[in-house]
């Protein structure tokens, strides 16, 4: 590729050290593709990123190059194989993001578990929501942030392996509708689109809850605070599935 960027760039060491946390939060397989880079890169081994898809733009690869040597000071290796796609990226910006994210759900879609079997095939309804713990990010404003750090559980269903995803992937393998849901002791709660909160207003209907960062003392997914949701019974959910 050419090079376009300042040869003097090089990361700082706060932002080394973001990348060594939140790098290593993503896991085998799992993809990292920051918002509006026209990069993705996908974590094939402990200690090495492949870059997998390429906006052929300038900014893509000034991105791409300082991606790289922020990941190799990291302590990780970044390679790039025959296989990058190289896409010039549509003219409208939304058109761009709409393709960005089909692109990665097709990707997520070919996902397997060690054994094989497709992640997507799983019963992708009864995963847990776990809290890891906490740590701090490093801002475009140079300050710091604490941040909530969890996962996503789900149970391959040929093999019984417990599977750790990061929220992120989870949500493109699963769609909106199964990641917008947060099991809670005996209730399930959905959160609800703005038609879907209109048609319940219009209906009278003020069953819903407002979800904050706990409920019933249990942490609530930093995904679904401030959204409107239903509770719906778990025991009724089972029994009409068995009708």
């Amino acid at each position: 590729m050419v090079k376009t960027m300042n040869e003097e760039w090089k990361p700082n060491s706060e932002l080394i050290v973001w990348a060594k946390e939140h790098l290593s939060q993503i896991g085998i397989d799992g993809l990292w593709s920051p918002d509006g880079s026209g990069v993705q890169y996908r974590k094939v081994t402990d200690d090495t990123f492949a870059l997998m898809f390429t906006y052929n733009h300038p900014s893509a690869i000034d991105h791409h190059q300082r991606f790289s040597l922020l990941m190799e000071a990291a302590g990780y290796n970044v390679i790039e194989g025959d296989d990058v796609q190289v896409v010039t990226p549509p003219l409208d910006a939304s058109a761009a993001q709409e393709e960005e994210y089909r692109r990665k759900q097709e990707i997520a879609s070919g996902w397997q578990c060690e054994c094989g079997y497709p992640l997507a095939n799983n019963i992708l309804e009864d995963r847990e929501d776990k809290f890891v713990g906490t740590e701090e990010v490093l801002l475009s404003t140079g300050d710091t942030a604490e941040i909530e750090v969890w996962s996503c559980e789900i149970t391959c269903v040929s093999c019984d392996k417990k599977i750790d995803m990061n929220p992120d992937d989870f949500h493109l393998l699963a769609g909106d509708d199964i990641f917008m849901q947060w099991k809670c002791e005996d209730e399930l709660f959905v959160a609800l689109n703005r038609g879907q909160m209109k048609d319940l207003a219009d209906a009278g209907v003020e069953d819903g809850v407002v979800l904050g960062s706990e409920v019933k003392g249990h942490k609530v997914p930093p995904w679904l605070w401030g959204c409107y949701t239903m509770p719906f019974s778990l025991e009724e959910i089972k029994k009409s599935e068995e009708e």
